[in-house]
């Protein structure tokens, strides 16, 4: 569903705004295809480093932002193409607070940490009592790729709980809401 969503967002807005959308595209420096290969080798060796320190059992994946999401970030954060550090993004999930800490770690010893963006909601939830690990590094080709780390409970928590996206998107007063569109 997720995939079907993404698709027409991205159709949709390449004929709504044809030229921010070719801008945005020719930011990328890279086709689609070319960003999923980059986040499946970021993957592989994240699991490989994790295997090493003995966190057998993490789940990494991750996924390369689409041009709509793009635009409507640079839109809602006031920000360049160049400050959206999620273009390229990859989820670990573990089983303990104590591994966490540990991926970020192997994270952070494979790339350089990009200054000024790291989040620890671990320590310090959010409101929502959302949890997790926020870190951007950029990639031994100079690619930043956002990484975030949370453990099976947090994860549940975010995508079904009261943290969850799409809820305090879609709520009303949430970031989507019309009461939001209009300044409230």
């Amino acid at each position: 569903v997720w995939q079907t969503k993404w698709e027409l967002e991205d159709l949709s807005f390449r004929f709504l705004e044809p030229e921010t959308y070719k801008r945005i595209a020719r930011q990328l420096d890279e086709k689609r295809a070319e960003r999923e290969g980059f986040i499946a080798s970021a993957v592989q060796r994240l699991k490989d480093e994790l295997a090493k320190s003995g966190i057998t059992d993490a789940e990494v994946y991750g996924r390369p932002k689409h041009i709509y999401s793009i635009w409507n970030k640079m839109r809602g954060k006031g920000i360049d193409f160049d400050e959206v550090y999620d273009v390229r993004a990859v989820r670990i999930i573990v089983d303990d607070i104590k591994d966490c800490y540990t991926a970020l770690g192997i994270v952070h010893a494979l790339w350089q940490p990009i200054h000024g963006e790291f989040d620890d909601y671990i320590s310090h939830p959010k409101g929502n009592y959302y949890r997790s690990l926020h870190t951007a590094v950029m990639a031994d080709d100079g690619r930043a790729v956002e990484v975030q780390i949370r453990t099976h409970e947090m994860h549940h928590h975010a995508e079904l709980g009261v943290a969850a996206h799409w809820r305090y998107k879609e709520a009303p007063g949430g970031k989507n809401s019309p009461a939001k569109a209009d300044g409230a």
